[in-house]
């Protein structure tokens, strides 16, 4: 008899075990990727103020735009890390928003913004990457966003000597980020084209300008500009709870397609951008069910090979750029040249190659997929060639 509570107590813990485990089974899995957010301006700097027909200012509307961005990813995208530089009315500055990506060792660095231009006929969206401004339009934002650091104390010395009204500060900023260019470009591709197509924006494309908060971040990053504020028709747009959640679901659906769902479980690889998507839909968007990729075609000649280097001019088989593989030929994306190394039937292949190739010191190579002569995302080319997405 003085046995039995030992006995009940070996079976509670037993259970108690059993039940840890159990749960443990059914655990969500752990972030794989970690993506931050960063709405412009906010607190003392207001951003523009649009047509001064609204109270509420850019640094409200970049903070709506971006807490729904995130809601969005949080609530379908379990395995994405959000991170935000602010969550409120603050006033993180520059060098702080940058810190807090390259602290966090983010895969993904997004800054939302709203344009403004003396003449109020000026509408669309776009977005930028980090490079040398290739227009007086691309200085001329540049220069308006990071004037934010002038509302910091201290902003000499914290910017050791950088001077955002200076042209000659950005041509020190043209070798940063140059690793993460081609993935930068992707995706700012992806957003133009949801802007465009899914919400029935002016698309302005993909610029390259020397933004403070993309240079600095160690990892792919864009900066969004929604829309202009000094445009009565695309500000109503903008302060309208239906047009914030259109443009933050743009992002969120190129972020998705063309950054998450073709990484596969080598997760360094940048997959290309998606095909075209459907015309917008009269209700607020949510999370696709039932997608499905387009199906395979009899006719097509899938194919995987390694692209190893983005330049901006052709160049040579003989190029020590190419460290002697004088095979792999470019196509053009962007307007830059992008090399790819091999042929390969199966993605597997692909992938051993990419191990090799970044031996030898392309760092940054991943796995790209072709139709023939086509570049396609890598989810479609694994349905069309019946194999498991992962």
């Amino acid at each position: 008899m003085k046995q039995r509570p030992k006995v009940a107590k070996q079976r509670v813990i037993a259970a108690c075990v059993a039940l840890v485990t159990a749960c443990a089974a059914f655990a969500p899995a752990p972030p794989v990727l970690t993506l931050v957010l960063d709405a412009g301006h906010g607190g003392k700097d207001p951003g523009n103020l649009g047509t001064g027909r609204y109270s509420a200012t850019e640094k409200d509307i970049t903070l709506d735009v971006t807490l729904q961005l995130g809601a969005y990813i949080e609530e379908n995208l379990p395995e994405v890390k959000v991170i935000y530089t602010r969550k409120d009315d603050s006033f993180p500055a520059l060098r702080d928003r940058v810190r807090i990506a390259n602290e966090a060792q983010a895969d993904l660095f997004v800054s939302i913004h709203c344009d403004a231009f003396d003449n109020p006929g000026a509408r669309g969206s776009s977005t930028y990457v980090m490079g040398m401004h290739k227009s007086e339009e691309s200085l001329r934002v540049a220069m308006r966003e990071n004037a934010s650091m002038f509302k910091e104390e201290g902003y000499e010395k914290n910017y050791d000597g950088f001077d955002p009204n200076d042209p000659d500060t950005y041509i020190a900023l043209a070798l940063r980020q140059n690793v993460n260019l081609d993935a930068s470009l992707t995706l700012g591709a992806s957003i133009q084209q949801q802007f465009r197509e899914r919400v029935g924006r002016k698309d302005r494309g993909v610029k390259q300008a020397g933004f403070y908060v993309i240079s600095y971040t160690t990892m792919p990053s864009t900066l969004v500009e929604l829309g202009f504020l000094t445009n009565p028709e695309e500000e109503d747009f903008l302060h309208s709870d239906n047009g914030k959640a259109y443009m933050a679901s743009a992002i969120y659906r190129a972020f998705r397609d063309t950054y998450l769902s073709s990484r596969t479980s080598q997760a360094e690889d940048i997959p290309p951008p998606p095909p075209p998507t459907p015309a917008p839909s009269n209700d607020t968007p949510r999370e696709e069910a039932n997608s499905t990729e387009a199906p395979a075609n009899e006719a097509s000649e899938v194919w995987f090979g390694v692209q190893i280097l983005t330049t901006e001019s052709a160049l040579s088989p003989e190029s020590p750029e190419l460290r002697g593989h004088s095979e792999a030929k470019p196509y053009i994306r962007h307007g830059l040249y992008k090399y790819v190394a091999g042929h390969h039937a199966h993605p597997d292949d692909a992938h051993a190659a990419k191990v090799a190739l970044r031996g030898e010191g392309f760092e940054g190579a991943f796995v790209v997929a072709f139709d023939g002569d086509t570049q396609i995302p890598m989810s479609r080319a694994r349905t069309m060639l019946n194999l498991p997405l992962q």
